[in-house]
C-alpha cells in the first residue's frame, strides 16, 4: 500500500512545468506565430465578407427587390391608413355595447390595449409550452 503523503508529494511534482531558462523566448515566438495567424485570418474574413456583401447587393439589384420592398411598405401603409380610419367607429360602437359611452379614445389608448393584449398572448403561449 503506498503512503498517501508521498503520492501527493508526486502528484504536486508532476502538475508542476519545471521552468526553462529560455521560457520568454519561447513564449513571445508563439505569440508572434499566433498573430501571424489572426492577421491573416482577420484579412481573409473581411475580404470574403466584402465580396459576399457586392454579391448580394448585386443580386438584390437584378431581382429588383429594392422596388418590390418600396411598393410592398406604400401597400402597408394604405392598407394600415384604412384600418386606422376603421378603428374609431369600431372602438365607439365596442364601448356603446359595454355601456361607456362618455369614454373616449385616443390613438395611445388603442396602442396601449393592443400592446396588453399581445403580452397576454405571449404569457398564454408560455403558459401553454410549460404545459408540454
Amino acid at each position: 500500500m503506498a503512503d498517501p503523503t508521498f503520492e501527493a508529494e508526486l502528484t504536486r511534482l508532476f502538475a508542476q512545468a519545471p521552468a526553462l531558462a529560455d521560457h520568454a523566448e519561447f513564449a513571445r515566438r508563439v505569440e508572434d506565430r499566433l498573430n501571424v495567424g489572426w492577421t491573416l485570418r482577420r484579412s481573409l474574413i473581411g475580404l470574403l465578407g466584402v465580396l459576399g456583401g457586392l454579391i448580394a447587393v448585386g443580386q438584390m439589384v437584378g431581382a429588383n427587390l429594392i422596388l418590390r420592398v418600396i411598393s410592398a411598405g406604400q401597400a402597408s401603409m394604405s392598407a394600415a391608413q384604412h384600418t386606422a380610419n376603421l378603428a374609431p367607429g369600431l372602438i365607439t360602437t365596442l364601448l356603446q355595447a359595454a355601456g361607456l359611452r362618455g369614454v373616449t379614445f385616443g390613438a395611445e389608448g388603442v396602442w396601449l390595449a393592443l400592446g396588453l393584449l399581445a403580452l397576454a398572448g405571449a404569457l398564454l403561449a408560455t403558459r401553454s409550452l410549460e404545459e408540454f
